[in-house]
């Protein structure tokens, strides 16, 4: 097959000023091996190293002794031994990154990886089931990043399927996607958003067994057409023109104004009256 019809990393990358990577596309069409070329050969080149995420030591723990196996079965770099431990990966013997869970940030502290250019996010976006988001989940990875970069300039490249636009990082960030295009930046380019559109490879999967499988299907949208699986907009609307101020929401240090229109429907907006008294918030977080 063609490797043609796979990411290419290089459009995205030359966003050069950008500290966060946010990448999105369907399963397969190559974010995690791109990324781990791109990896190698920066360390074969100059001796850099990266830090590989994942949210939770268990996803790591099966994730972390399969990481170099796509490259070593396509035979991409026939002239170095490759090897994984527990929470560091190998070339040749000699240490080219290391693991570690987004949930255990904390324990980097103090830790120094004056090497390391590069951190890979992998999956940062949950598909529905058993896992779910950490709270204050991107103060978490900030505290990796600044652990990790200190004062210097490095990249961190945040892979996921397109579950939903609804998480951590859009709403912390204020990010949306690039609807008209493939690539939106956010924070003075501080923030890359890179909604990957790879028709020839789409085009390939929809004649694969498993494309004809799903055809028609709403995980066809997903796995192949990159749509978001879990968005609904079904109770999103507007505020009715008779709406009234009712009270001020706190909600993960993050403030809504609750309004109610003649008919008794309740509105959440970000819009709120600030000399409201009263105001309420579900955890103590949340107090001031």
């Amino acid at each position: 097959m063609s490797k043609n019809i796979y990411y290419d990393y290089n459009k995205v990358l030359s966003y050069s000023n950008a500290l966060l990577y946010f990448i999105i596309g369907e399963r397969g069409v190559g974010k995690t091996y791109g990324i781990t070329k791109i990896v190698i050969n920066k360390f074969l080149k100059t001796g850099r190293q990266f830090a590989y995420v994942r949210r939770y030591a268990s996803e790591l723990k099966s994730a972390t002794p399969k990481f170099f196996d796509a490259i070593i079965a396509n035979n991409e770099f026939p002239n170095h031994k490759f090897k994984c431990t527990k929470d560091t990966f190998y070339i040749d013997d000699k240490i080219i990154g290391f693991s570690c869970p987004l949930s255990q940030a904390v324990k980097l502290k103090g830790s120094t990886f004056s090497n390391v250019d590069t951190i890979i996010f992998d999956e940062f976006i949950l598909e529905r089931g058993v896992y779910h988001y950490l709270q204050d989940e991107v103060h978490h990875l900030l505290s990796i990043i600044e652990s990790i970069g200190r004062l210097r300039d490095i990249r961190v490249i945040l892979l996921g399927n397109a579950g939903s636009t609804s998480n951590p990082y859009f709403d912390y960030f204020n990010l949306s996607l690039p609807y008209n295009s493939d690539i939106k930046t956010f924070k003075n380019g501080l923030i890359v958003v890179n909604y990957i559109k790879n028709e020839p490879y789409r085009e390939i999967k929809r004649k694969s067994k498993f494309g004809q499988l799903i055809s028609g299907t709403e995980y066809e949208d997903f796995a192949i057409n990159n749509k978001f699986l879990y968005d609904n907009f079904s109770f999103v609307r507007k505020r009715t023109k008779s709406c009234k101020f009712f009270y001020i929401l706190y909600i993960n240090h993050k403030v809504y104004g609750i309004w109610i229109d003649k008919d008794n429907r309740m509105f959440i907006s970000e819009k709120y009256e600030p000399n409201c008294y009263i105001k309420l918030t579900f955890n103590t977080d949340d107090h001031d």
